[in-house]
């Protein structure tokens, strides 16, 4: 009896306790409200999963939440071509701009040498993507993107014409007297061709946009073509006429090309069916009545009188127009010669000996 009144006895203390414990907390609670303290309502507010939240928002709003889905794009997308954005999400300061890049030579050799160190070794203007070419009588800048080709004469590059917003190809003549000269030549020949025979743009021709001087650099601007033909073989006959349109507006005017190439008839990138041609690189043109060098022609395009140091006139673009045309069909160059006797020799193994009339 001793032993169960003892325990009700500590039952019933341990319930005076607890009862006492809630009143002190309540006294606790009500006193710290008093004097401006509150638990946050964070720390006490039911849990509410996200999607429920974004759920709510949206039906507030007026649309359904169903079928809703949360597209995220890839992670190599949003780390590369779009990493200007991920960084403002990161950033919303954050301001990107090109000028502020280190700088990404396109010309080779890119160390300065020549004109105060403007040019190489080889007399190139050094370029550097998003070098700005100005043409100051015009005020007309040219934003250099990308280099579509070199050679002998120079450079072509790629530009972001502003005023047009398009881009162009501008062509940058080394700076020498020779390529100097020649590429005016080339500037009056164009200019000649698209303004007084083909003013319309129906002979296949490329177009002349624009030319000036800057850093003592000949440059000139045209309209911006793509890709050269290739082995397009199932178009070879609609090609052929459209580069037989362009050879006669050339006799007509009485000038040769004199360096008619695959390389130099590029397919016309603005074209809705692609299967339009231009002829470009007047840079070794001629006036047939003007006939100055010799050494003339792709080698493997050469015609026999330029071979043999005849005189030549508009046939000789004719010749290169045939050797063309078989490429395309074939698939591989018809005279394909090591050296100017290897071609000789070619020709006569496959044409036979020429007849002197």
């Amino acid at each position: 009896m001793d032993e169960v009144r003892h325990g009700g006895s500590s039952s019933c203390s341990s319930e005076a306790e607890q009862t006492q414990s809630r009143a002190t907390f309540v006294e606790t609670a009500s006193s710290s409200s008093s004097s401006g303290w509150c638990p946050r309502e964070l720390a006490f507010a039911p849990f509410v999963p996200q999607q429920q939240k974004e759920d709510k928002r949206v039906n507030a709003a007026g649309k359904s939440s169903k079928y809703r889905a949360l597209v995220r794009k890839p992670l190599v997308a949003r780390l590369t071509k779009e990493i200007v954005e991920t960084y403002q999400i990161c950033n919303p300061q954050f301001k990107y701009s090109e000028d502020l890049n280190p700088k990404r030579f396109l010309t080779s050799p890119s160390t300065g040498v020549l004109n105060d160190g403007y040019d190489n070794l080889n007399s190139d203007l050094i370029l550097t993507v998003n070098l700005v070419l100005i043409h100051v009588e015009k005020s007309k800048r040219y934003t250099l993107k990308d280099l579509l080709g070199h050679g002998t004469f120079g450079q072509v590059a790629k530009c972001w014409d502003s005023d047009t917003n398009s881009f162009v190809a501008v062509k940058i003549i080394k700076n020498q007297p020779a390529y100097y000269q020649q590429a005016l030549v080339e500037v009056t020949i164009l200019t000649t061709l698209n303004k007084k025979y083909d003013p319309e743009d129906k002979h296949h021709i490329v177009r002349i946009f624009d030319y000036f001087v800057y850093q003592r650099h000949l440059c000139i601007c045209f309209e911006l073509l793509d890709t050269n033909l290739g082995l397009s073989l199932g178009i070879v006959q609609l090609f052929s006429k459209q580069i037989l349109c362009g050879l006669a507006l050339l006799k007509d005017a009485g000038i040769i090309h004199c360096d008619l190439k695959p390389e130099n008839i590029l397919l016309c990138a603005s074209s809705a069916n692609q299967t339009e041609i231009k002829i470009i690189d007047f840079g070794s043109a001629c006036m047939e009545n003007r006939t100055v060098y010799s050494y003339i022609q792709s080698r493997y395009y050469r015609s026999p009188e330029v071979l043999l140091g005849y005189q030549y006139t508009t046939a000789i673009d004719m010749w290169s127009f045939g050797c063309i045309v078989a490429e395309l069909f074939l698939g591989l160059p018809l005279f394909p010669g090591a050296s100017e006797f290897d071609l000789l020799k070619r020709m006569i193994e496959i044409i036979g000996y020429a007849t002197i009339s």
